[in-house]
């Protein structure tokens, strides 16, 4: 299931991926992408029926950190962030394909440069409830040209989780997208994992 994250504010993101694992039957895999780690990792804290998380060139914060301990916005480039008046930012469709997803087709990028969704001004600053990866098995994708995450701090998030694989990869920060087969691959093996260890 890919649940649709509203992106309005973390408490209601982690609520629609609770609902979804209701939904589920059997044990569930969490799959979190950027700040759908800091989702994913707050919605599976307790709850018995997760029994994997998978971290893609992800945040893995500690109870009461936010996006913005580890990112300064600052260091993006000038009106990279655009502003509505409603509270809500995207990234500059000028700079999507140089700085989100440098290593696809430019016309591609410009696809998902039209369709992303607005992003809550409050997002970047929400504090991480109990970190899940401290009690669940976890695997974390390492994106080596990610230009939002740098992967210096992935290799850090990589190390302090309960890491049980890491994959590196010469990606972009979306590399679900410009490397699907590897993504999909690194899923499929937690899953057959995940059962030898409970």
């Amino acid at each position: 299931m890919a649940v649709q994250l509203s992106l309005y504010s973390l408490e209601d993101d982690v609520a629609t991926v609770k609902r979804g694992v209701d939904l589920m039957n059997g044990p569930v895999i969490l799959v979190g992408h950027s700040y759908g780690r800091f989702v994913i990792t707050n919605a599976a804290f307790e709850n018995p029926k997760i029994n994997g998380l998978v971290y893609l060139a992800a945040f893995a914060p500690d109870e009461g950190q936010s996006m913005s301990d580890f990112v300064d916005s600052s260091t993006f480039p000038k009106d990279f962030f655009v502003f509505d008046d409603g509270g809500f930012f995207f990234v500059n469709q000028d700079m999507f394909h140089q700085i989100i997803i440098q290593d696809i087709d430019p016309d591609e990028a410009k696809i998902l440069s039209a369709v992303q969704k607005p992003t809550s001004k409050s997002i970047p600053y929400a504090k991480s409830g109990p970190p899940a990866w401290k009690n669940i098995p976890s695997w974390y994708q390492i994106s080596e040209n990610d230009q939002v995450i740098s992967s210096d701090l992935e290799k850090m998030f990589a190390r302090q989780i309960n890491v049980v694989t890491t994959l590196s990869l010469q990606s972009s920060h979306l590399s679900p997208i410009s490397h699907p087969n590897e993504i999909s691959q690194f899923i499929i093996n937690a899953t057959e994992k995940c059962p030898l260890i409970k």
